[in-house]
């Protein structure tokens, strides 16, 4: 009897694990079956707001059910972030999360923690920034702008958004790579940025797609990408990499829920997302801003935002040497 008893509970766990492995399947064919709450850290109209937008809709046919935009800017675009730890993982609560989640951990004091506070889903593009000055200026190559700054340390004013925003920080680290002094002036915003340019009232501006409107219009142009590559929209434009600085501005954003999450609930909200990228609306969105496809499915993700998360220590130890933080 000992004997048989012992085989029966032995044969229970192939049926255990059959069991869980169809439970965890009908969870990803029945998910979701209310409407998805998408925190966007940034205020609506912006170009992450353009982009994910575009994409929620059509993620949200492929789902089968609405994904709602939820707005809450501030915070150097941490609030979807912090949103996260306090919801449930049960996949109905997602968030944008943008490259400043890397770093400020290493800043601030932050309810999250890029290591475990996540389940990553999906990375979805990345901010394609150049260095624009308006139409009229007297550069019309980096080589000038450069020789420039190099005759008059420190009086080119160059505004970027936030003191320690990733724009910010690399023109600090191009700055350095070339052997350059720039007068980095702070700003809210890419769009008080942007009229700070237009105004005249600085001298250059690392910008991504907001540039576009005002480069098509021939009141502003681009000086140099700082991307790793040239990009579609401007194939003539050289990078700082072509002009001999291996420096560029990293900053992609993608999409994550709580910590916990279900592995398939995961997986339907990434291959949602990954369709939706392919759609006509979000190569669209994209093209008028400028900006990639750079997609990583889940497990890639993690690997990138772990990379990342490490590599901020290093870059906010740098600016705390050089009394940029407190």
């Amino acid at each position: 009897m000992k004997l048989l008893s012992r085989m029966r509970l032995r044969g229970r766990g192939p049926l255990a694990a059959a069991a869980l492995c169809f439970a965890a399947a009908a969870t990803g064919q029945t998910y979701p079956q209310r409407p998805i709450t998408l925190v966007v850290p940034y205020a609506p109209g912006g170009p992450t707001d353009q982009h994910v937008r575009a994409l929620a809709e059509e993620a949200g046919k492929i789902l089968g059910q609405p994904i709602v935009m939820d707005n809450r800017p501030g915070a150097s675009g941490t609030n979807g972030a912090a949103a996260l730890t306090r919801a449930a993982p049960d996949g109905y609560t997602l968030a944008v999360l943008p490259a400043s989640v890397y770093r400020e951990p290493y800043i601030n004091k932050v309810p999250f923690d890029p290591r475990t506070s996540f389940s990553y889903v999906v990375l979805l593009s990345d901010y394609a920034f150049g260095l624009a000055v308006k139409a009229d200026a007297p550069w019309k190559t980096w080589k000038d702008f450069a020789a420039d700054a190099a005759k008059r340390p420190g009086k080119l004013n160059i505004g970027a958004t936030g003191a320690v925003g990733t724009p910010r920080i690399v023109m600090d680290e191009i700055g350095e790579a070339a052997k350059l002094q720039f007068n980095m002036v702070p700003f809210k915003g890419d769009a008080d940025v942007t009229n700070a340019l237009l105004g005249g009232h600085i001298d250059a501006a690392p910008l991504s797609g907001v540039a576009v409107p005002h480069i098509e219009a021939g009141k502003m142009r681009y000086l140099v990408m700082l991307t790793p590559q040239r990009v579609k929209r401007y194939p003539t434009l050289p990078t700082l990499k072509d002009e001999g600085i291996d420096a560029f501005i990293d900053s992609p954003y993608g999409i994550a829920g709580p910590a916990g999450m279900d592995p398939a609930q995961v997986q339907r909200v990434q291959d949602a997302f990954r369709k939706a990228l392919d759609s006509s609306a979000s190569q669209r969105v994209l093209d008028q801003l400028n900006q990639p496809v750079n997609y990583l499915g889940a497990a890639d993700y993690r690997t990138y935002a772990l990379a990342s998360h490490a590599r901020e220590k290093d870059r906010v130890e740098r600016l705390r040497k050089k009394g940029l933080l407190d």
